[in-house]
């Protein structure tokens, strides 16, 4: 087995549980490579992994998840962030963990991702992709499903969701939570200039296209703003063909996790 390491340096402060784990791979002749950067990226690396280990928060796992996905490769999740919903671990489970990667007793769980097509280039999102205006100025865009207009909206923005990322910022726009095993999309308006708006739920195999005139429109990946000041815009979002794939040592019951992870803070 080859493990890709990632260690978020924002997190794991001088490294200090990455440089465990490497520890424990060189005691068990495992053949690893580490990346200290705020960006995952396998460039580092002489090998393809066969799995990645994530030190990190949600925003550690979902920098790792575009890259992995399109190779194929799960990931495991070490949270050190405060929700850790994508996560499977914490620091003081590290070694039973290694210990079960080593011998393959895990399981993987594939999670919907987001394709979007936007002037020539295409992106991947995990949790959702947003069409957003410049600060304090509405946004006029144009919702279409399938080549049929669906709504016309005024708002901060329009996101279309994952039901991985339906508790992400589609539930904080009062959005609805989805199980992940539900194959649809949410598309929500952000903070809509509206009596009546309200999310859409759609199937996973609709094609979502967002349309606006409006000047300084960003597009928002994932929390990342991957293009800024956008005028007579034109996105694309369908389901990708690839999925992400997260390492779990045992089933959990998603709704429990759910009341768990959103009602404790500390």
């Amino acid at each position: 087995m080859k493990i890709g390491i990632y260690s978020n340096p924002h997190k794991d402060k001088q490294g200090i549980h990455a440089k465990q784990l490497c520890e424990l791979l060189t005691a068990e002749n495992i053949e690893y490579f580490l990346c200290q950067n705020d960006k995952f990226t396998l460039d580092c690396a002489s090998f393809v992994p066969d799995v990645v280990v994530a030190f990190g928060g949600d925003g550690t796992m979902l920098r790792a998840v575009s890259e992995c996905a399109q190779k194929s490769i799960p990931i495991l999740g070490v949270n050190l962030g405060k929700v850790g919903f994508l996560t499977e671990i914490g620091c003081e489970n590290l070694t039973e963990a290694a210990k079960k990667l080593i011998e393959g007793d895990y399981f993987v769980e594939k999670r919907t991702m987001l394709k979007i097509d936007s002037e020539g280039k295409s992106y991947y999102a995990l949790n959702e992709a947003a069409l957003t205006g410049s600060l304090c100025r509405v946004a006029e865009i144009t919702v279409n499903i399938d080549g049929t207009l669906a709504d016309n909206v005024r708002a901060d923005g329009v996101l279309v969701s994952t039901p991985t990322g339906s508790t992400a910022y589609s539930l904080a726009c009062n959005g609805p939570v989805l199980s992940p095993d539900v194959e649809a999309f949410i598309i929500n308006a952000i903070c809509p200039h509206s009596l009546h708006s309200c999310p859409i739920v759609v199937g996973s195999g609709s094609e979502i296209t967002l349309k606006s005139g409006s000047e300084g429109l960003n597009l928002v990946i994932d929390g990342n703003v991957t293009e800024s000041g956008k005028k007579n815009t034109d996105i694309r979002i369908c389901r990708a063909a690839r999925n992400a794939e997260f390492i779990r040592f045992s089933k959990q019951n998603f709704y429990n996790r759910l009341l768990h992870k959103l009602s404790n803070w500390s």
